[in-house]
């Protein structure tokens, strides 16, 4: 449902008149918005005592067929009492000609000054609420609360203050800004996931070098950084596109008044809702990635099917493996899926293997299949990720994956945004039933457009303007 806009005669131009009780119909819709009469209930009782000692002073209005629009307690008053005629207004309206949703956004019109309770009010919003609206907001929804702490007095001696070294690389720079920037939606990004982004179409490093493409080594990688750096102190690319996810930062957060406190609680009120998408399915499926510096990638897939995602960081501590075990159990399922993205190297292919043999092994369960998503060899010669790396002969698999695929791996860091979300889709959609997921969908339509009414009718109790 949605605003819909209905043309009436002018007030004015209304009849007025006593109309007798017996031909006035109480529309059907009005119980969907609004609560019944109830003359144990002390307002009631109120309006009961008052008609009867002093008559109806706001006459009834009446549609041109007969429909009661306004004045439902007055007529229930006046019925309980005993009264045969009440003053009415004629809109010349005709009511059944009306839409359903015309129907329920006329009678809210006709009510928007009485008191109601807060059910009532929730129902009024249902009636303006667009479903498709109120579930895109509701994806859209993610909460960051970040404060910046004040600085305390210094007691380190600096040296004379001098300026960094200007860009002149500007292929390197625009090559590098571009990548950042197509990647918006991913911000924050790692240097490490620029670095293998911008190995898809590598960019000299000296404009006036042609023996200096950029490369996959050490060398590149460090001249990446500081441009990076350098880039973000000059505004090339905004300070909040970067991060590093190795230093994470506590904050201690503050209020400068109680207003501030409350302007940020209610934006953030009843906000963040996800329906359960996987409830009906026979398998309860998890993801885990090997790299925080996708997470943001992966998470746009994981959350548009509502399946957890764990980021392992290598090879997954115990900790992680017993939530995934308890989040299992209580699903109450036969089968855990476990899908796996992890780099193309000796240990990127054990993780998976490790991994699925602790949650048998340690956790006790045995219906439980593993499927690695990416990398996998066959991905690598599809889509011609570069491989300039050579696999770390510290690992104790690296015989193992030489003798197989030789020894040149490949980081998941440097597969595009699309081949892991696709791929990764294919696998989910392959082990769910889109039929009982796409019921789902509709339901946390539904869910949206009641979450949006039950918010906006608490923040207009409090008195919180809208925005």
């Amino acid at each position: 449902m949605g605003n819909t806009s209905i043309h009436f005669v002018s007030a004015e131009n209304w009849d007025l008149s006593q109309f007798p009780i017996a031909e006035i119909k109480v529309a059907s819709e009005n119980n969907l918005l609004y609560e019944r009469f109830a003359s144990a209930n002390d307002d009631d009782q109120r309006l009961i005592k008052s008609i009867r000692e002093h008559g109806i002073q706001e006459p009834l209005v009446v549609s041109e067929d007969g429909i009661l629009l306004s004045g439902h307690r007055r007529l229930a008053s006046a019925k309980k009492i005993g009264l045969t005629f009440v003053p009415v207004r004629i809109n010349p309206v005709i009511f059944g000609a009306l839409s359903g949703n015309e129907k329920l956004t006329l009678l809210q019109l006709y009510n928007n000054q009485r008191e109601k309770t807060f059910d009532e009010s929730v129902r009024e919003r249902l009636v303006n609420i667009s479903p498709t609206e109120a579930h895109r907001n509701l994806s859209r929804e993610r909460i960051a609360r970040l404060i910046a702490n004040a600085p305390v007095k210094t007691n380190v001696n600096l040296t004379k203050a001098k300026a960094r070294y200007r860009i002149t690389t500007k292929q390197f720079l625009n090559a590098m800004v571009k990548v950042v920037f197509d990647n918006e939606q991913y911000w924050p990004l790692t240097d490490r996931r620029v670095h293998y982004l911008l190995l898809n179409d590598p960019p000299l490093r000296h404009d006036n070098k042609p023996d200096s493409t950029y490369k996959n080594d050490a060398p590149c990688y460090k001249a990446l950084t500081n441009l990076i750096t350098r880039a973000r102190l000059t505004g090339e690319i905004p300070m909040r596109s970067i991060e590093d996810p190795t230093r994470p930062i506590s904050l201690s957060e503050g209020y400068d008044s109680p207003g501030e406190f409350i302007e940020r609680e209610t934006r953030y009120f009843l906000t963040g809702f996800a329906r359960n998408l996987m409830a009906e399915q026979k398998s309860h499926i998890e993801v885990v990635l090997e790299k925080n510096a996708l997470r943001s990638v992966v998470l746009e897939v994981t959350q548009a099917y509502c399946i957890p995602l764990t980021v392992s960081r290598g090879y997954c501590s115990i900790g992680p493996r017993h939530d995934i075990s308890q989040r299992y159990f209580r699903s109450g399922k036969d089968r855990l899926i476990l899908l796996f993205l992890t780099d193309f190297d000796p240990d990127g292919q054990e993780i998976a293997k490790s991994f699925a043999q602790s949650m048998r092994n340690d956790f006790g369960i045995q219906n439980l299949v593993a499927h690695k998503v990416l990398l996998n060899h066959q991905d690598i010669l599809e889509n011609d990720l570069p491989s300039d790396i050579d696999a770390k002969i510290s690992s104790p698999h690296y015989l193992k994956f030489v003798r197989e695929f030789g020894t040149k791996v490949v980081e998941l860091d440097a597969a595009p945004v699309s081949l892991i979300q696709n791929k990764l889709k294919e696998a989910i959609e392959a082990v769910i039933n889109i039929e009982t997921f796409n019921r789902q969908l509709e339901l946390e339509e539904k869910d949206a457009v009641l979450i949006a009414a039950k918010r906006a009718a608490v923040l207009s109790f409090m008195g919180v303007p809208k925005k």
